[in-house]
């Protein structure tokens, strides 16, 4: 499983961007926004933890998306909480009955669950944002796709 990796600077979790980090006098140019996009006519939802779950498991070993069609494995699922944006696996498709309960059912009819596995355990009593980054793009804005709330 891989490590959990964390912007620390500069995190923009309301829009999800990554912003310039800069220090003491020092000016950084701004970097412009590239909102990460899904392949033309993919569906993608949170399945699991479900949008507005609270008390989840501080560790709750993934996170399962549902897509149509499924995502490429270049996409990765990104966590914002307490200003950071940690870095979390690429999906994976799983079989829907391997997905945790209680988890939610897309809006759209034939989706494929991914899943990403954690890095460790989530902080107790925080609101998580989830959110997709495709790591074959230049993308820094993030598209959400619901909070969470671990116990």
């Amino acid at each position: 499983m891989k490590a959990r990796t964390a912007i620390v600077c500069g995190a923009l979790v309301g829009a999800a961007a990554l912003a310039a980090c800069g220090g003491g006098n020092s000016t950084v140019p701004a970097q412009p926004v590239v909102q990460c996009t899904y392949p033309t006519g993919t569906q993608v939802a949170l399945a699991y933890p479900a949008p507005g779950a609270t008390a989840v498991p501080d560790n709750p070993g993934q996170i399962v998306i549902a897509a149509s069609p499924a995502l490429p494995n270049t996409w990765q699922v990104a966590l914002a909480y307490n200003g950071f944006i940690f870095y979390e696996s690429v999906v994976n498709p799983i079989a829907s009955s391997a997905v945790p309960t209680p988890y939610a059912t897309p809006a759209f009819a034939g989706p494929t669950y991914e899943s990403s596995g954690l890095g460790g355990s989530l902080p107790a009593a925080t609101t998580v944002t989830v959110l997709l980054n495709n790591e074959a793009s230049s993308c820094n804005s993030y598209p959400s796709l619901g909070t969470f709330t671990t116990q």
